[in-house]
């Protein structure tokens, strides 16, 4: 996390269990990596490389390693951000730490960690190396989140740091005689929120955080638009990350919530809704978790979310800010004995479940095959898939609109695809089949999505 201080270990209050006189931080990671392994689960470690606070080199050689307040030295060559979406740059922020050099290099040859060799080298960039190393070689981590990618500033720094952790990646492959795919099952991902494309077209990250979809789907999710869009095109945007220059789903790290909880639209999604003045939370909630799950690209989820906990600490105005609640509330899963909180719960541990197990939702195929925006209605209606899978069909109502007779009601879906010969349909969010005569045609309830695949 932030204010790094020795980027080759874990902190020591990771392990440190009661009774002990010294840490074991590292022998728990490295069990929890293996544990994880274990059970088919890849492990990403966050990687705060812009700064840090109280690290050896700060003391050991800080001219060489580090910049003083940037904005004290606006023309130093490692003053500035790298360049943001639009293309301009802000001095860099260390947000209380020291920010590293990744620019400036050395006068004269010195000793590389990483060569062995004494030449010209940028001494944080092989700083950082030995510090990937240590992790995918010892730890075996099988991924990496770069955060504040323009504090990190240098993208061809960027671009050698990903580089170098796939070579590192494949290295380990190949040990283990695993054949091919290697390729396929590792990611450097950055977060950089304004999303310059540059990043992913000239190949220096693989993907990168999509703060885009949060902000849309928040938007539809209030019955609103965003950036001046339809509300159709809102949706759409947000399901299919192509739509905002993505090449891929494997580019896109998608989210409702993220650890930056303060400001417009970031809280949690219980006291987003609440303060919006929205009363059927748990509808609200499922349904956003119904687009996150069955959207193009990589969900995440921010812990407490799959079952729509709510902040407890604020700052003196009641908002969640950086010094007033951010990152010092911990999860409360005793909320979880919430009946309607249980029931968020089951409906997002169905939908994940779906999305590891059917192939429609691991490629980016994507129809929207009906819309009906008829009589204050907003009812989208997407199928994931390719001709060769069995589809999933997602009906999405971001309405107050009710199907005629309740449960005895119906709404017709045109296009819905032809039920194969021995196949029926299934709802996924309430796991139950659906009976041949009412497919396409389930009654539709306010600000809800039915999901749908062939079984």
């Amino acid at each position: 996390g932030y204010d790094t201080a020795h980027f080759l270990a874990p902190d020591h209050d990771l392990g440190f269990p009661e009774g002990n006189t010294s840490s074991t931080a590292n022998a728990d990671i490295a069990a929890l990596v293996v544990a994880c392994h274990r059970h088919g689960i890849r492990f990403f470690v966050d990687m705060v490389m812009a700064f840090g606070r109280v690290e050896p080199y700060q003391t050991i050689d800080f001219d060489n390693f580090c910049i003083e307040d940037a904005k004290d030295h606006p023309d130093d060559p490692d003053a500035l951000t790298s360049g943001r979406a639009d293309g301009h740059q802000d001095i860099r922020d260390g947000f209380g730490s020291t920010l590293f050099r990744y620019t400036r290099g050395l006068r004269a040859p010195a000793y590389d960690p990483v060569s062995g060799q004494n030449i010209v080298t940028v001494p944080a960039r092989q700083h950082m190396y030995s510090y990937l190393t240590r992790w995918m070689r010892d730890i075996r981590i099988d991924g990496i989140r770069m955060d504040s990618v323009e504090n990190v500033a240098n993208w061809d720094f960027i671009r050698d740091f990903k580089n170098r952790a796939r070579d590192l990646w494949k290295e380990r492959w190949a040990a283990q005689a695993l054949g091919d795919g290697a390729d396929a099952r590792f990611l450097v991902v950055g977060e950089e929120l304004s999303e310059p494309m540059a990043l992913l077209t000239q190949g220096r990250l693989d993907g990168l955080w999509n703060d885009k979809f949060r902000a849309l789907i928040r938007a539809a999710l209030i019955g609103l638009t965003e950036d001046g869009l339809s509300f159709e095109e809102t949706v759409r945007r947000a399901i299919d990350c192509r739509a905002l220059s993505f090449s891929q789903g494997a580019q896109a790290i998608n989210y409702l919530t993220s650890h930056d909880v303060e400001g417009f639209r970031r809280e949690r999604l219980f006291n987003f809704f609440n303060n919006s003045g929205v009363t059927d939370i748990e509808r609200r909630v499922k349904l956003a978790f119904a687009c996150l799950l069955t959207a193009v690209g990589i969900p995440m989820i921010l812990a407490g979310e799959e079952f729509a906990d709510q902040h407890d600490r604020f700052d003196s105005q009641g908002h969640v800010t950086q010094d007033g609640g951010k990152q010092v509330d911990p999860v409360d899963f005793s909320r979880l004995q919430d009946d309607w909180r249980q029931r968020i719960f089951e409906h997002v541990a169905r939908l994940v479940k779906a999305r590891t197990e059917i192939p429609a939702l691991s490629v980016d195929d994507t129809t929207f095959i009906h819309t009906d925006f008829n009589d204050g209605k907003r009812v989208l209606v997407w199928r994931r898939g390719n001709n060769t899978q069995a589809p999933v069909i997602v009906v999405a109502n971001f309405s107050d609109f009710v199907s005629d007779g309740g449960l005895a009601g119906e709404y017709r879906v045109p296009n819905w695809p032809a039920t194969p010969p021995g196949k029926r349909w299934r709802e996924i969010t309430q796991d139950r089949l659906v009976a041949p005569e009412f497919v396409g045609r389930e009654p539709l309830f306010s600000w809800e999505a039915k999901v749908y695949t062939l079984v």
